[in-house]
């Protein structure tokens, strides 16, 4: 009845319904007896981020091509990236946190390159004494946006398969595997015991190479559906890590912003007493809750702040707090002389408001309302707007950007994007989006 019950919570449109036990399991995805990283009575220390977006250095020459790229990248720090890792890599070796969990697009657009350089770092990670566990997410698998950057022009490089991607990544989570899903990239860790985690595949590709348009949405598929059910006839969970959110977040339209069969999960998940969720992919620091269940991101590493969430997993509960990456400390520590890197925090900080200031700019244009006395103040609050919108600190009222002259401008001229946008970015009423504290009560039935 339990069963029957999880499965036709997560039927699809149009009636299929998937015969679980048609699933089998290859030698690669049987369910292991894993010991836990730490012991019942020790605290589980955990790192999260999201959205590298990594590039590997060796696919492009920083040429024209490279540079259009990242004019478009949205507020993406792709000339450091490489940088940013080596500071993670640093970072974690001095505070080694017991797991560093990547809740997706590990690579800027699925080039199997990058991904390659992505567990290279993921390797010095756990030799310093760092457990890995990573997902994939929308940018990840199958995508033909793969390119290598060479002068003038772009090229396409090698695209990374769902076997690719656990080959690459077999040591960095899959290692850590209780139970593995046969039919995507998900499966079950138990790093601390008692606190199993859900390391969710929520993406929608293609098994075989492609030429078409990458998908953001994402979704739970029918026969993840079905291992779910299955999971859930002899398990209990107490977290899932996604890519896609399930929770609409910032009250934004949910469209390619959550899971295409969201409410369907989130019944699945409140019946299974799982209220803990983290996810990635919308690259904003923000927590948000419908009452039953609290849904945690993490801002992305790849732009400003450079977020990494901090969670502290004890018999109290699940501690969370928002942390910036140490990029300068670890420019001066390894004696780096790139003034970008040794001020790290304004170079991040500008590409990413200058993105904000761009957009702005466009949307002026595109609504048909741009005059020129306009520009300077619409295009300074924009980009003041997403830096603190995106960083998570628009917890509360901020008056100066509410009396801003650019806002002002905003509210008279704009009937379109720009108003909508601006209104239910400056003020956020519903929680602090940096720091939480959720008792072992409530993540634990």
């Amino acid at each position: 009845m339990r069963k029957a019950a999880i499965l036709l919570a997560l039927i699809l449109s149009g009636g299929f319904i998937y015969n679980v036990s048609t699933t089998t399991d290859s030698e690669e995805t049987k369910n292991k007896e894993i010991t836990p990283l730490v012991n019942e009575e020790s605290d589980l220390t955990i790192w999260m981020v999201t959205d590298i977006h990594y590039i590997a250095p060796e696919l492009h020459d920083n040429g024209a091509a490279f540079a259009r790229m990242k004019a478009t990248a949205a507020g993406k720090d792709l000339a450091n990236i490489d940088s940013v890792m080596q500071a993670l890599v640093w970072e974690a070796a001095i505070e080694k946190p017991d797991l560093l969990i990547v809740s997706g697009d590990l690579s800027f657009n699925g080039e199997y390159e990058s991904m390659v350089g992505l567990a290279q770092y993921f390797k010095q990670i756990e030799e310093n004494g760092t457990q890995v566990s990573v997902i994939p997410g929308n940018h990840d698998i199958h995508s033909s946006w793969a390119r290598r950057f060479v002068g003038t022009e772009m090229e396409k490089t090698k695209q990374v398969s769902p076997a690719d991607f656990r080959e690459l990544f077999a040591e960095f989570g899959y290692d850590l595997a209780t139970h593995q899903d046969p039919e995507s990239l998900s499966y079950v860790i138990e790093p601390k015991p008692n606190y199993p985690i859900m390391m969710m595949d929520t993406n929608i590709y293609s098994e075989t190479e492609t030429s078409e348009t990458p998908i953001t949405e994402g979704e739970i598929k029918i026969e993840t559906a079905a291992w779910l059910a299955e999971y859930f006839e002899e398990n209990t969970s107490s977290i899932w890590v996604g890519h896609h959110p399930v929770l609409a977040h910032k009250n934004s339209d949910r469209t390619g912003h959550t899971l295409e069969n969201a409410d369907e999960i989130n019944a699945l998940l409140n019946e299974q007493g799982i209220n803990t969720l983290f996810a990635g992919h919308i690259h904003t620091q923000n927590i948000s809750s419908d009452g039953a269940t609290r849904e945690i991101i993490t801002g992305a590493l790849s732009i400003f702040p450079n977020s990494i969430g901090e969670i502290t997993l004890n018999d109290d509960g699940l501690t969370y707090n928002h942390r910036e990456l140490a990029v300068e400390e670890w420019a001066k520590e390894t004696n780096q002389t790139d003034p970008e890197l040794l001020e790290y925090s304004k170079t991040s900080h500008d590409i990413f408001y200058e993105d904000g200031a761009t957009m702005a700019l466009m949307q002026m244009f595109e609504e048909q309302w741009y005059e020129e006395k306009f520009e300077a103040d619409v295009m300074d609050f924009v980009g003041l707007l997403n830096v603190r919108y995106f960083s998570g600190l628009d917890f509360g009222k901020d008056e100066e950007l509410a009396n801003h002259p650019g806002y002002k401008i905003i509210q008279e001229n704009s009937n379109g994007f720009l108003k909508e946008y601006s209104t239910r970015s400056l003020e956020d009423k519903d929680l602090d989006d940096r720091n939480v504290f959720i008792p072992n009560n409530y993540l634990v039935k």
